[in-house]
């Protein structure tokens, strides 16, 4: 599940602009507790990994909603999903990258013929304080499921 914005951050200084999700949702057809974050999904043009502020984000709003959701097809992690596609003119969905906080996992999805295959890219390590982390490369076969 993804939620629509049209939010957005501009950083002048590095010339940038970046959607902001809600952090709430209201939805007068559910009660607002039974609405919780699955995955943050948003695209990346040009392939890069997930940014830093792309963790923290995700990392706070499993703070405030909660790491795992309760659905009926099971327990699903939270995640947040950066798609991309090669070709800026003609984008497609060649893949996207993902990181699962529960697990501390980041891994790189991609598409060929029709088949999509999962590789670790890398692992977040909070600091001690849980205040700060480090990306550190770490590659393998991915774990905990399909896209």
């Amino acid at each position: 599940m993804s939620k629509l914005t049209d939010q957005s951050k501009i950083d002048p200084l590095h010339r940038t602009r970046t959607c902001l999700l809600p952090s709430q949702v209201e939805d007068s057809r559910y009660p607002a507790s039974s609405i919780k974050y699955v995955y943050a999904l948003h695209n990346h043009p040009y392939g890069s990994a997930l940014s830093k502020s792309d963790i923290r984000f995700i990392v706070q709003e499993g703070a405030m909603h909660g790491f795992e959701s309760q659905t009926r097809e099971g327990v699903v992690r939270l995640s947040i999903v950066a798609f991309f596609s090669h070709d800026v003119a003609n984008p497609t969905c060649d893949g996207f990258h993902q990181y699962v906080p529960v697990t501390g996992q980041l891994m790189r999805w991609t598409q060929t013929r029709g088949r999509w295959s999962c590789e670790q890219t890398g692992r977040v390590e909070w600091s001690g304080d849980g205040m700060d982390f480090a990306i550190k490369t770490a590659t393998g076969p991915c774990f905990g499921g399909t896209p």
